[in-house]
Protein backbone atom coordinates (compact mmCIF):
# COMPACT_ATOMS: atom_id res chain seq x y z
CA UNK A 1 0.00 0.00 0.00
CA UNK A 2 1.22 3.16 -1.31
CA UNK A 3 0.45 6.90 0.93
CA UNK A 4 0.40 9.85 -1.44
CA UNK A 5 2.03 12.37 -0.03
CA UNK A 6 -0.19 15.59 1.25
CA UNK A 7 0.39 18.88 -0.28
CA UNK A 8 0.49 21.46 2.26
CA UNK A 9 0.06 24.51 -0.36
CA UNK A 10 3.01 27.20 -0.80
CA UNK A 11 4.90 29.03 2.66
CA UNK A 12 5.67 31.97 2.30
CA UNK A 13 7.58 34.75 4.64
CA UNK A 14 6.29 37.70 5.62
CA UNK A 15 8.56 39.58 8.29
CA UNK A 16 10.19 36.56 9.41
CA UNK A 17 6.81 34.44 10.16
CA UNK A 18 6.22 31.73 7.62
CA UNK A 19 2.64 31.71 6.69
CA UNK A 20 0.70 28.96 5.28
CA UNK A 21 -1.05 30.30 1.85
CA UNK A 22 -4.61 31.29 2.15
CA UNK A 23 -6.03 27.77 0.77
CA UNK A 24 -4.83 25.91 2.99
CA UNK A 25 -5.36 28.28 5.87
CA UNK A 26 -9.16 27.84 4.83
CA UNK A 27 -9.24 24.25 4.55
CA UNK A 28 -7.34 23.90 8.27
CA UNK A 29 -10.38 26.29 9.32
CA UNK A 30 -12.92 24.25 8.06
CA UNK A 31 -11.68 21.13 9.50
CA UNK A 32 -11.05 22.76 12.73
CA UNK A 33 -14.84 24.26 12.77
CA UNK A 34 -15.97 20.78 12.21
CA UNK A 35 -13.42 18.69 15.27
CA UNK A 36 -13.88 21.76 18.25
CA UNK A 37 -16.97 21.20 18.65
CA UNK A 38 -17.71 17.19 18.23
CA UNK A 39 -13.85 17.51 20.89
CA UNK A 40 -15.25 19.73 23.38
CA UNK A 41 -18.65 17.69 23.60
CA UNK A 42 -16.60 14.46 24.03
CA UNK A 43 -14.72 15.87 27.47
CA UNK A 44 -18.44 15.69 28.72
CA UNK A 45 -21.66 16.93 29.21
CA UNK A 46 -23.44 18.24 32.07
CA UNK A 47 -26.91 17.99 32.39
CA UNK A 48 -28.51 21.08 34.46
CA UNK A 49 -27.60 21.50 38.12
CA UNK A 50 -30.61 24.21 38.50
CA UNK A 51 -29.63 27.28 41.10
CA UNK A 52 -31.77 27.28 44.59
CA UNK A 53 -32.25 31.17 43.66
CA UNK A 54 -32.90 32.48 40.48
CA UNK A 55 -29.80 34.04 38.97
CA UNK A 56 -29.76 37.91 38.48
CA UNK A 57 -30.39 38.67 34.88
CA UNK A 58 -30.76 41.21 32.39
CA UNK A 59 -31.30 39.94 29.08
CA UNK A 60 -32.89 41.35 25.82
CA UNK A 61 -35.86 40.01 24.07
CA UNK A 62 -35.77 39.87 19.88
CA UNK A 63 -37.49 43.36 20.17
CA UNK A 64 -34.28 44.44 22.37
CA UNK A 65 -36.78 44.84 25.30
CA UNK A 66 -35.25 44.85 28.88
CA UNK A 67 -36.50 41.31 30.54
CA UNK A 68 -34.81 41.14 34.03
CA UNK A 69 -35.56 40.05 36.97
CA UNK A 70 -36.16 42.58 39.09
CA UNK A 71 -39.86 42.60 37.04
CA UNK A 72 -40.04 39.45 39.36
CA UNK A 73 -40.77 40.94 43.02
CA UNK A 74 -42.78 39.14 45.34
CA UNK A 75 -44.20 37.43 42.46
CA UNK A 76 -43.56 33.49 40.72
CA UNK A 77 -41.68 32.86 37.74
CA UNK A 78 -42.02 29.92 35.27
CA UNK A 79 -38.74 29.74 33.63
CA UNK A 80 -38.14 27.96 30.52
CA UNK A 81 -35.21 27.28 29.13
CA UNK A 82 -34.60 26.13 25.48
CA UNK A 83 -31.58 25.34 23.60
CA UNK A 84 -31.52 24.63 19.61
CA UNK A 85 -33.58 21.40 19.28
CA UNK A 86 -36.16 22.57 21.97
CA UNK A 87 -37.33 25.81 20.30
CA UNK A 88 -40.65 24.86 18.87
CA UNK A 89 -41.85 22.78 22.14
CA UNK A 90 -40.41 26.04 24.35
CA UNK A 91 -43.12 28.06 22.53
CA UNK A 92 -45.98 25.50 22.90
CA UNK A 93 -44.97 25.10 26.34
CA UNK A 94 -44.86 28.78 27.10
CA UNK A 95 -48.17 29.15 25.30
CA UNK A 96 -49.88 26.06 27.15
CA UNK A 97 -48.85 26.86 30.57
CA UNK A 98 -49.67 31.26 30.18
CA UNK A 99 -53.18 30.01 29.50
CA UNK A 100 -53.45 27.84 32.78
CA UNK A 101 -52.27 30.71 34.90
CA UNK A 102 -54.29 33.49 35.58
CA UNK A 103 -53.08 36.43 34.11
CA UNK A 104 -52.15 38.65 37.39
CA UNK A 105 -50.55 35.12 38.63
CA UNK A 106 -47.22 34.09 37.94
CA UNK A 107 -44.95 35.18 35.08
CA UNK A 108 -43.71 33.05 32.43
CA UNK A 109 -40.80 33.56 30.66
CA UNK A 110 -39.46 31.80 27.96
CA UNK A 111 -35.28 32.08 27.50
CA UNK A 112 -33.37 31.31 24.68
CA UNK A 113 -29.85 29.35 25.66
CA UNK A 114 -27.58 31.10 22.92
CA UNK A 115 -24.38 30.80 24.49
CA UNK A 116 -21.84 29.87 22.34
CA UNK A 117 -23.59 31.55 19.30
CA UNK A 118 -21.39 33.26 17.07
CA UNK A 119 -21.37 37.18 17.59
CA UNK A 120 -21.30 37.52 13.92
CA UNK A 121 -24.45 35.70 13.53
CA UNK A 122 -26.31 37.20 16.07
CA UNK A 123 -28.49 39.26 13.85
CA UNK A 124 -29.53 36.01 11.73
CA UNK A 125 -30.54 34.41 14.90
CA UNK A 126 -32.39 37.22 16.60
CA UNK A 127 -34.63 37.28 13.32
CA UNK A 128 -35.60 33.78 13.57
CA UNK A 129 -37.83 34.30 16.39
CA UNK A 130 -41.18 35.12 16.06
CA UNK A 131 -41.99 38.62 15.01
CA UNK A 132 -45.04 38.25 17.33
CA UNK A 133 -44.46 40.94 20.27
CA UNK A 134 -46.85 38.67 22.69
CA UNK A 135 -44.44 35.99 21.86
CA UNK A 136 -41.20 37.59 23.19
CA UNK A 137 -38.05 35.16 24.48
CA UNK A 138 -35.59 36.41 26.46
CA UNK A 139 -32.03 35.65 24.68
CA UNK A 140 -29.16 34.63 26.60
CA UNK A 141 -26.38 34.96 24.72
CA UNK A 142 -23.70 34.53 27.55
CA UNK A 143 -25.41 31.97 29.49
CA UNK A 144 -26.28 33.95 32.26
CA UNK A 145 -29.58 32.37 33.01
CA UNK A 146 -29.84 29.45 30.64
CA UNK A 147 -26.48 27.58 31.38
CA UNK A 148 -27.03 27.38 35.33
CA UNK A 149 -30.53 26.08 34.46
CA UNK A 150 -30.47 23.71 31.50
CA UNK A 151 -27.03 22.69 31.24
CA UNK A 152 -25.71 21.92 27.99
CA UNK A 153 -27.34 18.77 26.96
CA UNK A 154 -30.82 19.06 28.01
CA UNK A 155 -33.17 20.78 24.84
CA UNK A 156 -36.00 21.59 27.64
CA UNK A 157 -36.15 22.67 30.67
CA UNK A 158 -38.97 24.24 33.55
CA UNK A 159 -37.50 25.56 36.39
CA UNK A 160 -40.40 27.15 39.13
CA UNK A 161 -39.31 29.91 41.34
CA UNK A 162 -41.54 31.23 44.18
CA UNK A 163 -42.13 35.01 44.97
CA UNK A 164 -39.20 34.90 47.22
CA UNK A 165 -36.59 33.54 44.38
CA UNK A 166 -36.17 29.91 45.76
CA UNK A 167 -36.48 27.05 43.71
CA UNK A 168 -39.62 25.20 44.24
CA UNK A 169 -39.19 22.42 41.44
CA UNK A 170 -37.81 21.96 37.71
CA UNK A 171 -38.31 19.58 35.52
CA UNK A 172 -37.02 18.56 31.42
CA UNK A 173 -39.86 19.15 29.24
CA UNK A 174 -40.79 16.50 26.22
CA UNK A 175 -39.49 18.53 22.98
CA UNK A 176 -42.72 16.19 21.26
CA UNK A 177 -45.75 16.53 23.29
CA UNK A 178 -47.23 18.98 26.11
CA UNK A 179 -48.56 16.35 28.29
CA UNK A 180 -51.77 17.82 30.77
CA UNK A 181 -49.77 16.43 34.02
CA UNK A 182 -47.07 17.33 33.70
CA UNK A 183 -48.52 21.05 32.48
CA UNK A 184 -50.91 20.43 35.92
CA UNK A 185 -47.63 19.94 37.93
CA UNK A 186 -46.17 23.44 36.41
CA UNK A 187 -49.61 25.40 37.05
CA UNK A 188 -49.82 23.82 40.74
CA UNK A 189 -46.34 24.66 41.65
CA UNK A 190 -46.58 28.04 40.53
CA UNK A 191 -50.24 28.88 42.24
CA UNK A 192 -48.46 27.83 45.24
Amino acid sequence: MTVAPVEAGPITTRGGVMQQGRGQFCRTLGVLTLLVPSVLAAQGTRGPTVPERLPAYRLLDQFNRLVTDSALVRRASVIIVAGRTGAEAAERWTQRIRAALTPSGPSVIPVADLAGAPRLLRGLIRGMFPRDSSAAVALDWEGVIGRPIRGDRAPLIAAVYGADGRLRAWMTLSTKTEDQVTLQRIVALANL
